[in-house]
C-alpha cells in the first residue's frame, strides 16, 4: 500500500509501509537555536541604577527516528549559557549555564503507546560562584562546575506521544545518581550535604518513578508557549517528598529572525536544597530555526 502524495508522512499510522528511499524509516532533524541580550544604562540617573549587558545563547534540538517495525527513537540536546556584565563589579557572572541531553528508545504497542526506555543527562558547563565583599572588595568562592554536580536518570516505562508537540513518558522504575566532585565535600562539616551528596562522598543513588512530558502550543499567531515538565518519587526515603522540575519558555516572533524570550524555570529538590528554585530570562535578539 502507497502513501498518497498529498498525505504528511507524519500522519501515517505507525504500520503503514512508507515507500521511500529511507526503506520505511522516518527520520527528522530539527531544533532552535537563539541568541538574546538584555541591557540597562545609566548616567547620573538621580534615582539610582546599575548598567548591565546580559548576553544568551540557547540551543534546543531533535532527532526523531521510527519505523515500520515499531522502533522509536527520540532525543533531545537542550544548551543554554549565558553572562551578566555589571557596572562596578570586575567579574563577568553567570546569568544560565544547562546542558542537557534526553534520550528515549521505545518499542510501539499501538499507534500511540510504546514500551520505553530512556536516558537523561544534566550538567552544566561554567564553573558557579558566590560572591561577597570583605572590607569593601569583591570576593568570590567556586560552588560548583562542569560534571559537578552531574544528574543521570535511565529507566523503563511506558511512553506516550502523540505527536512532536505533545507527549508524556511514564516511568515507575527509575534509577538516579547524583555525581560530585570530593573537593566540594571534604570540607563539609557533620550532617551537611552538598547538592544532596554526603561528606567525602562523591555520588549518592536514587530509585523511585519518573513522570516527565512535553507540551507545545501556539496561543496565539507568532507566539509559542512550550513546557517541559518532571516529577520524580524515591522509593528508598522520603517517599512523600515530590519533586519537580517544570521549564516554561514563551517565545514571540517579531518577524522571520527578531523575537524574544521569556523562560521560567521552578524546580524543587528536597535532595539538593529543600527550598524552591526559581529561574526567570526575558530577552529579545536574533531566533534561527534549524
Amino acid at each position: 500500500m502507497y502513501a498518497q502524495e498529498t498525505e504528511p508522512e507524519e500522519d501515517l499510522p505507525f504500520d503503514a509501509v512508507i515507500q521511500s528511499e529511507l526503506g520505511g524509516k522516518r527520520m527528522k532533524f530539527y531544533g532552535n537555536t537563539r541568541f538574546n541580550f538584555n541591557q540597562a544604562h545609566f548616567s547620573n540617573w538621580i534615582s539610582g541604577g546599575e548598567s548591565a549587558l546580559t548576553l544568551l545563547y540557547g540551543l534546543d534540538y531533535n532527532f526523531n527516528y521510527s519505523d515500520r517495525n515499531g522502533l522509536v527513537w527520540d532525543t533531545n540536546l537542550l544548551l543554554s549559557i549565558g553572562t551578566t556584565s555589571i557596572s562596578g563589579s570586575k567579574y563577568l557572572k553567570k546569568a544560565d549555564d544547562r546542558f542537557e541531553i534526553n534520550s528515549l528508545v521505545g518499542k510501539q504497542i499501538n499507534q500511540f503507546w510504546n514500551y520505553s526506555s530512556f536516558f537523561n543527562f544534566k550538567t552544566q558547563l561554567l564553573p558557579g560562584f558566590k560572591y561577597y565583599k570583605e572590607e569593601g572588595i569583591e570576593m568570590r568562592d567556586k560552588v560548583s562546575r562542569l560534571l559537578s554536580p552531574a544528574i543521570v536518570q535511565a529507566g523503563l516505562g511506558f511512553y506516550y506521544k502523540k505527536s512532536n508537540d505533545m507527549w508524556v513518558n511514564l516511568s515507575p522504575i527509575s534509577a538516579r545518581i547524583i555525581v560530585v566532585s570530593k573537593k566540594f565535600t571534604e570540607d563539609l562539616v557533620d550532617g551537611a550535604k552538598y547538592f544532596g551528596v554526603e561528606r567525602d562522598k562523591s555520588s549518592k543513588f536514587f530509585f523511585g518513578a519518573l513522570v516527565s512530558g512535553f507540551f507545545k502550543t501556539e496561543i496565539m499567531e507568532n507566539i509559542i508557549w512550550e513546557n517541559k515538565y518532571s516529577f520524580y518519587v524515591n522509593y528508598l526515603e522520603k517517599t512523600q517528598n515530590i519533586d519537580f522540575d517544570w521549564n516554561a519558555n514563551l517565545r514571540f516572533k517579531v518577524n522571520t529572525k527578531i523575537s524574544g524570550n521569556f523562560i521560567l524555570h521552578l524546580l524543587y529538590d528536597d535532595d539538593l536544597i529543600g527550598k524552591l528554585q526559581v529561574r526567570e530570562l526575558l530577552g529579545l535578539g536574533i531566533n534561527i530555526d534549524l
